[in-house]
């Protein structure tokens, strides 16, 4: 593979994703250039790659990640204000997104379960499970040592966390802890994600999927269906369900993406 490689690098609130354009790479050749992108930009977090020939994204270890998709999203058209449908590794059903007068980028995830499906307790982790990844959500209080230990050796607990989330009963790509903090009068994720597949760990400066875990947990704790969610980058990202019931119908995740 002697072909020069054409990626975009997009700021999705934090999270820095370099975007391929074109995904026609078998998956040794994909975590060959994940590899060097990773290698090249130390500030970038993930790789996917975009078709040319229709809507569709495919991340570099074939798990399912929210702000990759609204770096899609806000590349196919071309940051400018409309609608559109495309289809992402690790989800079931394609995703309807698009950008707002506002320049905000969205994506709208098709959920459709009940809360009893979506989340369950394992020890003082609230595992929230969507499609492509699971997130393990930790309450504030629980988060604290860990939030401490990540600031004073990020290697070693990054390792640590790891550990722990090869003790989840899961069958998806991508596991995640989110560790919760208040700043002020809102709640803070520290995303921490770990790509099975890649084998990539990172403590993410910005967690689409994570803002939406938090959001279901949160909801599940005092029914709040609208939630701003504080990101490591100091950018929010802004989750509103759509619930009736118990039964969560889809979710809307919205916040800033800039193109670097």
């Amino acid at each position: 593979m002697n072909t020069k490689i054409n990626y975009k690098i997009l700021n999705p609130g934090g999270n820095k994703t370099a975007l391929v354009i074109g995904n026609e790479y078998s998956l040794e050749e994909r975590k060959k250039i994940n590899k060097d992108i990773l290698d090249k930009n130390p500030d970038v977090e993930q790789v996917g790659f975009i078709s040319t020939k229709d809507y569709k994204l495919e991340m570099a270890g074939g798990e399912f990640c929210v702000n990759a998709t609204r770096c899609a999203i806000f590349e196919y058209l071309q940051g400018e204000s409309g609608k559109m449908e495309l289809s992402v590794s690790g989800a079931r059903e394609k995703i309807s997104g698009g950008i707002t007068q506002e320049r905000k980028v969205f994506a709208d995830m098709q959920i459709n379960k009940t809360m009893n499906e979506l989340i369950e307790k394992k020890d003082n982790f609230n595992l929230v499970k969507l499609d492509g990844i699971l997130q393990a959500v930790l309450d504030e209080e629980n988060s604290k040592p860990y939030i401490k230990a990540l600031k004073e050796d990020q290697e070693a607990t990054k390792l640590q966390l790891k550990d722990i989330m090869k003790t989840f009963d899961t069958n998806e790509n991508a596991v995640g802890i989110i560790l919760l903090e208040k700043e002020g009068s809102k709640l803070k994720i520290n995303p921490v994600i770990w790509v099975k597949t890649i084998d990539t760990l990172y403590y993410e400066t910005a967690c689409g999927s994570g803002s939406l875990a938090t959001a279901i947990y949160k909801n599940s704790i005092d029914g709040t269906d609208n939630l701003e969610v504080v990101q490591p980058s100091g950018y929010s990202i802004n989750v509103q369900l759509n619930k009736e019931n118990d039964f969560v119908k889809d979710a809307i995740i919205l916040g800033e993406v800039i193109e670097e």
